[in-house]
């Protein structure tokens, strides 16, 4: 566990390395840290102080992006780790509200909750300096009650960095995998594919909440938020790139999963972890402490974030 002096949700985090990591969340929280989290700095925008982060992108140790997810709906940009941020994208509509951002290099995808019958979607090409309206094309027609969860900043990732594909998990009525992206052509002729996946749903608090691959190998998590110590369906497996899914019993509700290596998984929820090492097949507990995020810096390092500013680092032995 890291010292913080902050009591926020932390819903949003992106680890750069072992020394360097953003979070972001309630009350206008947006915190850096260079020292490995000795040391946490205040680097939130100014006149945030009502916004709710949910999501934040490093692409690098200096650049970084920080979306608010609604009310005001908006994107912030730094160039400088946070000293001076330009706000890129605002959406007005009240019915507004953001749920994660995914980069793969320049290319951003940003995903919203529906409105007007299309999923919102936005696009950027050059690092998320400027954001352009995708809705109806890069994504299919929504389901009855069906969104994505603003609860880790990870129902969207990037699949595939290099072709910049794109995965989304959805729930709150049908719960579904969409493979999307500017590379991406279906049968159909659309950027979109799309499967749907073998957890918990029909309800607004049930669905897939977090996704993650390691080539064509996928694992989805989530389940109930509202029943965390339910643990059938909390997870679903892939070996095909999504095409097929297995379902499983991840130890409970989950809303953030990552790779640790080719074989190994660990996932959080808000009343625990989970942990795998045969590529999600089966999973044990790994502690009672509950987490919202989880983040891997490009040289291995796992981070964690969650509710009353609680932010931990991952301690592997040899």
């Amino acid at each position: 566990m890291l010292p913080t002096a902050c009591d926020a949700s932390l819903r949003g985090l992106s680890a750069v390395d072992a020394n360097v990591a953003y979070v972001s969340g309630s009350g206008g929280t947006v915190l850096r840290t260079e020292d490995g989290g000795k040391t946490w700095q205040d680097v939130a925008p100014s006149g945030t102080e009502n916004c709710d982060f949910r999501d934040i992108e490093a692409l690098d140790h200096d650049q970084v992006v920080a979306m608010v997810a609604g009310q005001p709906a908006r994107v912030y940009r730094s160039d400088d780790a946070g000293q001076n941020w330009q706000l890129v994208h605002e959406d007005p509509r009240k019915e507004a509200f953001f749920d994660a951002i995914a980069f793969a290099g320049d290319v951003g995808m940003m995903f919203g909750d529906a409105i007007d019958g299309q999923f919102c979607m936005l696009q950027s090409n050059d690092g998320g300096r400027t954001w352009h309206d995708r809705s109806g094309v890069m994504l299919p027609a929504p389901g009855v009650g069906e969104a994505a969860f603003a609860a880790s900043g990870t129902c969207l990732v990037a699949a595939d960095e290099d072709a910049a594909v794109f995965s989304l998990v959805t729930g709150g009525g049908p719960t579904r995998v969409i493979t999307f992206g500017p590379s991406v052509t279906a049968a159909s002729g659309a950027h979109h594919w799309c499967q749907w996946l073998p957890l918990q749903d029909g309800a607004s608090s049930k669905g897939a909440f977090s996704v993650a691959f390691c080539g064509a190998r996928g694992v989805a998590v989530g389940g109930n938020y509202s029943d965390p110590g339910a643990t059938n369906e909390t997870v679903a497996t892939t070996c095909d790139g999504g095409i097929t899914w297995i379902p499983g019993d991840a130890g409970g509700f989950r809303s953030a999963v990552v790779w640790l290596d080719e074989h190994s998984l660990l996932s959080v929820g808000s009343h625990g972890a989970s942990w795998s090492s045969d590529e999600g097949s089966t999973w044990q507990a790994f502690g009672e402490v509950g987490f919202h995020c989880l983040s891997k810096g490009r040289d291995g390092s796992v981070w964690a974030s969650g509710s009353d500013g609680r932010i931990a680092r991952l301690v592997t032995v040899p």
